[in-house]
């Protein structure tokens, strides 16, 4: 991802976050705060995304046919837990 854009976004969402927080009566300190911080965070993410985008498309491709073969050849097994076996 270009630096442009990655500052642009990350400016886009920190604005959005510091405007709901105002509309939410926050204080000028804390919505900027709030803002820098989603602003700061949504750069970093953006740029580990981009950087692993490869990897994450390749376990993508491998690892949702082999969950979806796994789930599918142990359908038979599965079964619903007991009275008071829940969360």
């Amino acid at each position: 991802m270009a630096l442009g854009a990655l500052v642009l976004l990350a400016t886009a969402v920190g604005g959005g976050t510091y405007a709901y927080a105002k509309t939410k009566n926050a204080s000028n300190g804390q919505a900027a705060a709030a803002g820098v911080a989603t602003g700061a965070g949504t750069a970093v993410t953006a740029f580990l995304v981009s950087a692993l985008l490869p990897f994450l498309a390749l376990a993508a491709i491998v690892g949702v046919p082999a969950a979806g073969a796994y789930f599918y050849l142990n359908k038979d097994k599965r079964k619903a837990l007991g009275p008071g076996k829940g969360l």
